[in-house]
C-alpha cells in the first residue's frame, strides 16, 4: 500500500487549529506532507513528513500548519497508556510503512469503521516508531575542530554502551582526560557529561520490519440519517451497502457493490447497513437537510475522477473530525462534487421487473444483450419496456446503458488498463469508435484519463 505525495488546491491562509487540552485522551499528532508546528505553553515543536508527537492527557496545544500541507491527528482513550505516561514522545515512522500508518489511522477516525482497529493495536503500532522522549530543541553537536575530540565524538555515538566515563574515551584514544576535557570546554563550553549526553542524543530511527496484521472484515449495524443527506466515498477496497426504505420489508432491501473511486448518493430518510471487506477505507459525506428538494430515488455509484481525489480528502477528512477549520462547510463537498462529477448518478429502477433487467445489463459491458429477449423473459414488449425505462430511470435504457459501460470503462483506465484492452471490454473492436462513445458520455477522451496513484493524502486539521 503505497501512498504518495500529491499537489493539492491550494486554500487562503495557513491552517489554524485554536489551544486544546485534552483531558481524557491522548492525542497524536502526525505530519505526512510539508510542515506543521504544535505550539506548547513553553515551546514550539515542527514536524516534518514521516513523524509524529504523542501529547500525553492535560497538555494544552495548539496546532498550525501551511495551507498545502498534510496532517492528521487521532485521539487514544487515556485507558490505553501507550508507550509511555504523561511524557511527550517523538515518533519517526520510515518511509516504507508511512502508507500503512495512515490507514491505520484513518480507521480510528473514520465512524463507518468505528470497532474494526482495537485501540490497543493503534497504541500498539505507535509504540513501535517511538525514537525519544521529546526534549526541548536541542540541535546535535557540530563536528569537532580538534581532531582527538572529534574521534571522541564519533566513538560515545557508535559505542555508547562500552565507553561510559572520560577515563574509558582517553584509554580507547590514547589522548589524556586533560586534553579531551580542555578541548570540549573550549569547544562546546561544557562539561564531559553534557557532552556525552548531546552525542548520544541523534537517535536512529526504529527497527523498519514490522510484522502487519491484516485488517479484518466487518459489518456495521442497520444506519439511519433522518435529518443529514448522506453519501458513501469508497476510497480504498471493496464493500456493499444495503439501503432499506422507511417501513420497507427484507425483501424490498436494495444492495449495491461499491468499489475504490466510487460514491453512492444514499436516497433521503433511507437506512444504511455496510459490509466493508478486509483493507477497505471508506468515508461519510452528509450535509443538512433542506426543507425541501429532498431525492429519495435509488442510485448506481458514480466515480470520481482522480484529480479530483484530493480536494474530496480534504472535505472527507474534515467531516470525520471534530479538528476541522473553523471556515468548513458541510455543504461544500456536494458542491463540489455537482461540478466535477456526474451527479447525483444513474436511477436505479425499482419496479422488480425492470430491477431485474437492470442487473442483467450491468454484467455485459460488452453491451451484447438482446434488448427484445430480455423484454420477453419479463413479460413485456420492448416498446413497453423502453417506455418504463423512461419513468423509472429519465433516460432511454440505450442511454442508460452506455453511460454505465463508460463509467465501468474509466473505472478501468484510472486503475492503469490499456485503451486497446478497455475498449475490447466495453464491446469496441476499433479504438477511435470507443474514443468517440468515451467523449460523448464522459466528456473526455480516454487519454485524459490518468492513473490513479493518489492514495491516503489525509489532512484533519
Amino acid at each position: 500500500m503505497q501512498h504518495q505525495a500529491s499537489a493539492y488546491p491550494a486554500v487562503s491562509a495557513d491552517v489554524l487549529v485554536s489551544w486544546k487540552c485534552n483531558l481524557n485522551y491522548t492525542i497524536v499528532v502526525w505530519v505526512h506532507q510539508g510542515t506543521a508546528r504544535v505550539h506548547f505553553e513553553d515551546e514550539v515543536i515542527s514536524l516534518r513528513p514521516g513523524q509524529a508527537l504523542w501529547i500525553p492527557q492535560r497538555t494544552a496545544h495548539m496546532v498550525e500548519h501551511a495551507a498545502d500541507s498534510l496532517a492528521l491527528a487521532i485521539l487514544i482513550p487515556a485507558r490505553h497508556s501507550g508507550p509511555a505516561t504523561g511524557r511527550l514522545l517523538r515518533i519517526e515512522v520510515p518511509s516504507g510503512q508511512t502508507g500503512w500508518m495512515f490507514y491505520l489511522m484513518l480507521l480510528t477516525l473514520s465512524p463507518l469503521h468505528r470497532g474494526q482497529m482495537p485501540t490497543a493495536r493503534v497504541a500498539e503500532h505507535l509504540a513501535h516508531f517511538v525514537v525519544k522522549e521529546h526534549r526541548s530543541p536541542a540541535s546535535p553537536l557540530p563536528p569537532a575542530r580538534h581532531p582527538a575530540l572529534e574521534r571522541a565524538r564519533r566513538l560515545l555515538r557508535h559505542e555508547p554502551a562500552t565507553v561510559r566515563t572520560l577515563g574509558d574515551v582517553s584509554a580507547r584514544l590514547a589522548v589524556s582526560e586533560r586534553t579531551l576535557r580542555r578541548q570540549i570546554s573550549a569547544e562546546y563550553a561544557m562539561g564531559f557529561g553534557d557532552f556525552r549526553q548531546r552525542c548520544l542524543a541523534v537517535d536512529t530511527t526504529p527497527d523498519q520490519d514490522r510484522p502487519w496484521q491484516p485488517v479484518p472484515a466487518m459489518s456495521t449495524r442497520w444506519m439511519s440519517f433522518p435529518q443529514h443527506r448522506y453519501a458513501l466515498w469508497a476510497y480504498q477496497g471493496r464493500g456493499s451497502v444495503s439501503l432499506s426504505a422507511p417501513g420497507a420489508d427484507e425483501q424490498q432491501i436494495h444492495t449495491q457493490r461499491l468499489e475504490a473511486g466510487e460514491l453512492l448518493v444514499i436516497p433521503d430518510g433511507y437506512s444504511v447497513r455496510l459490509s466493508i471487506d478486509s483493507g477497505a477505507l471508506f468515508f461519510p459525506l452528509s450535509m443538512p437537510l433542506a426543507g425541501s428538494g429532498q431525492r429519495t430515488h435509488l442510485r448506481l455509484p458514480l466515480r470520481i475522477p482522480p484529480e479530483l481525489e484530493p480536494q474530496l480528502m480534504r472535505q472527507a477528512i474534515a467531516h470525520i473530525t471534530a479538528l476541522r477549520p473553523p471556515h468548513f462547510d458541510r455543504r461544500e463537498v456536494f458542491t463540489l462534487l455537482e461540478r466535477g462529477t456526474h451527479y447525483p448518478g444513474l436511477r436505479w429502477p425499482e419496479d422488480p421487473s425492470l430491477a431485474g433487467i437492470a442487473r442483467r445489463l450491468l454484467l455485459d459491458t460488452a453491451g451484447a444483450a438482446n434488448i427484445a429477449e430480455l423484454a420477453a423473459e419479463h413479460g413485456l414488449s420492448p416498446r413497453s419496456l423502453q417506455r418504463q425505462w423512461r419513468e423509472a430511470t429519465g433516460q432511454s435504457l440505450a442511454a442508460w446503458w452506455m453511460a454505465y459501460r463508460m463509467q465501468r470503462a474509466e473505472g478501468m483506465l484510472a486503475a492503469g488498463f490499456s485503451i486497446n484492452s478497455v475498449a475490447r471490454w466495453v464491446g469496441y473492436g476499433h479504438v477511435p469508435n470507443f474514443s468517440r462513445a468515451f467523449l460523448a458520455a464522459r466528456g473526455r477522451r480516454p487519454g485524459s484519463v490518468h492513473h490513479s496513484t493518489v492514495s491516503g493524502q489525509r489532512n484533519i486539521y
